[in-house]
């Protein structure tokens, strides 16, 4: 049997009916509650029945019952008419979210909180941008991850080869991490296989994407769409170009290192990176998303092999330089080995600057927070020291520095997601504002925060 749209509702086995009936209800109520209050004349007939009832019952005409029931008509009605238009509500989202714990008003609070959050744009690859965003998806729904496609290790490099396609293993984290409810689809989107010659070395997520680009014609921003709504990702996940990209470094004593997985292994400090082919395309959305864009955030991640990758695209730097939005670079806590040896932030921001060909950072977010000298050791041992904050450096370049509690405890060195959000979005509302940088400092350095 087929139904008009509006008889739909009415139809055998739609719950929804009994609370249009009592929403209908409540209107009526409120209508004639209104009336009597007012006293209409065509409503006067009615009026003498009742009257003529009341002097029946009670002997005397009373009119101040008149006025009672019309106040309670009124208030009946309009909690009738709340009453039925939450459970009305409630019913078509639990049907289109069945899954939804919390409250219908919680959650829709919390998608309007979000929805009208700061235009983020979160720029890097690897681990340090997945990272990042998991903690940002909590704090607004703009955000927009460029991420890099330079990648030829491990699952991602395989699938470049065989199907000449751009990496997605930094896509796919980026998705998993701005995934509204993770669990069970991101355990299977980051599960590796183990088994198989084929399959071994594999990630279920990495695959799903490469399937997905080629049921969608070899079209991956197609395809991140797709997965971005299975996933029913918070923002959006963009590479930074669909070429296939080649990273290449060459080292201070004139060795070329071709390959981003090779670039850590050189043996000697890095003099610049740059990809083949040079200044390869960008995706046309990842500039309109720095141009909209509240805030532009680099890093945290591998400053050769994560960030700096993105700044090769062509234009993606020039627009960056004009956009409206102040830029702030996210500096690692420790070095990296075979990449920043030594380095200062202030090192950290040259090199970008040199490579970007544009002075585009504004403003640096540094840890500031003390690490054992047990957990130091650990670190040296592999290699690394944490990056030492070269406060007059950054301070001649014209560079605004933000020191802040940024790591879990003393016995770690990294990030910790919830608190690095958190003082991204404070610094990101602070420069919006014009708060002196110092006060600004003072603030994110209180043990409270």
């Amino acid at each position: 049997m087929k139904y008009n749209n509006w008889m739909r509702w009415f139809a055998p086995g739609i719950n929804i009916k009994r609370w249009l009936f009592l929403f209908s209800l409540g209107t009526i109520w409120l209508v004639v509650g209104v009336l009597m209050m007012m006293n209409y004349q065509w409503f006067s007939s009615f009026e003498d029945v009742f009257l003529e009832f009341l002097f029946h019952l009670t002997g005397s005409y009373n009119y101040t019952v008149i006025a009672t029931i019309g106040v309670a008509g009124i208030v009946l009605g309009i909690l009738a008419m709340l009453w039925g238009i939450r459970k009305i509500i409630q019913t078509i989202v639990g049907a289109i979210l069945p899954d939804t714990e919390d409250g219908v008003s919680d959650y829709i609070f919390e998608k309007i909180r979000l929805g009208q959050g700061p235009k983020i744009v979160v720029i890097g690859g690897g681990t340090g941008l997945s990272m990042l965003l998991r903690g940002l998806k909590s704090k607004t729904t703009n955000l927009t991850a460029i991420v890099t496609v330079a990648d030829d290790g491990g699952s991602s490099g395989r699938l470049r080869e065989d199907f000449q396609m751009i990496a997605p293993g930094d896509l796919r984290n980026c998705l998993v991490a701005l995934a509204e409810k993770e669990g069970l689809m991101e355990e299977l989107f980051q599960y590796r296989f183990t088994k198989g010659v084929e399959l071994s070395g594999h990630s279920f997520g990495n695959l799903f994407l490469t399937a997905m680009t080629q049921v969608l014609h070899d079209d991956v921003e197609k395809a991140l769409e797709a997965s971005s709504k299975i996933l029913q990702v918070r923002g959006r996940v963009i590479p930074s170009s669909t070429e296939e990209i080649k990273l290449i470094a060459e080292l201070t004593d004139g060795t070329i290192v071709e390959g981003e997985s090779n670039i850590p292994n050189g043996g000697k400090p890095i003099a610049k990176v740059y990809t083949q082919p040079e200044r390869p395309s960008p995706v046309g959305a990842a500039l309109q998303a720095i141009d909209e864009a509240d805030a532009i955030i680099l890093g945290p991640g591998s400053l050769y092999t994560s960030v700096m990758p993105n700044l090769l695209i062509d234009k993606v730097a020039e627009h960056i330089a004009n956009a409206k939005a102040a830029t702030i670079y996210i500096c690692n806590v420790m070095t990296q080995p075979g990449e920043t040896d030594g380095y200062t932030v202030s090192d950290h921001v040259k090199a970008i600057e040199a490579h970007s060909e544009k002075g585009i950072i504004d403003t640096v977010l540094v840890n500031d927070n003390r690490i054992q000298d047990a957990t130091l050791e650990q670190y040296k041992k592999a290699g690394q020291e944490p990056v030492e904050v070269d406060m007059d450096a950054l301070q001649s370049m014209g560079v605004r520095t933000i020191r802040a509690n940024l790591v879990d405890s003393q016995d770690k060195a990294i990030h910790n997601s919830e608190r690095l959000a958190k003082v991204v979005m404070d610094v990101v509302y602070a420069l919006q504002t014009d708060i002196e940088p110092h006060i600004l400092e003072y603030y994110l350095q209180r043990d409270d925060h």
